[in-house]
């Protein structure tokens, strides 16, 4: 194999050039740096372009055309036309038929979702719950719970008799292993039932991007 010592390659005026035939392999030393200046075209319609395992890339400028697809992601409602939530008790609200689940990440027996191996980063959680008649005054609370960690809530004392809406949501970071459920409480002085498989309850999330 012979050298070629040259500081600039040029294509004839109006041409292009080209590095190797079919069947060839161009290679740039392990040792060298390859700086591309202007503009860089990689692959071409059809083709794939590789990176081997262990390499890194690091975008420091701006990714256009491409992204996360925002997977796992879950969807489930409860299956019961109610659930009975006693007075002044912490009660773990029972979504037990899911709809979606790309990653296998939601226990219907539990009614907890559980961040899948290899799938930690920035999530975006949602629930949302009816809580029948409640009475003036009284209140009801909606929260989202990581493991035993309360990470939002959502409360409101009604002004008169109704069937108040409970919607919370939230974005953090979560680890591999971290549990997330929802949980209700009220203090009307008696069992209430809230309703979670109406059009509007649920319990939902999916990951925004990997790790931050």
């Amino acid at each position: 194999m012979g050298t070629l010592f040259v500081d600039k390659l040029d294509p004839q005026s109006g041409t292009s050039l080209e590095l190797g035939s079919s069947g060839d392999t161009v290679s740039v030393n392990t040792g060298a740096t390859t700086n591309l200046a202007g503009n860089v075209t990689l692959g071409a319609n059809g083709k794939t372009i590789t990176v081997p395992s262990g390499c890194t890339i690091t975008n420091s400028g701006t990714a256009t055309g491409f992204g996360e697809d925002n997977a796992p992601y879950f969807f489930a409602r409860g299956s019961a036309s109610t659930q009975t939530i006693s007075h002044g008790t912490m009660t773990t609200v029972e979504y037990n038929n899911e709809s979606l689940d790309s990653d296998n990440g939601y226990n219907t027996s539990t009614y907890k979702y559980t961040i899948p191996s290899g799938k930690a980063g920035l999530w975006f959680f949602s629930a949302a719950m009816y809580m029948s008649s409640l009475g003036d005054g009284q209140q009801y609370d909606l929260y989202i719970y990581k493991d035993s960690v309360n990470l939002a809530g959502y409360r409101t004392k009604p002004g008169g008799s109704m069937n108040p809406f409970g919607n919370i949501h939230t974005i953090s970071n979560f680890a591999v292993g971290d549990s997330i459920y929802i949980q209700v409480f009220q203090n009307s002085g008696s069992n209430k039932d809230i309703v979670p498989n109406s059009d509007a309850s649920h319990f939902a999330g999916f990951r925004i991007k990997a790790n931050v």
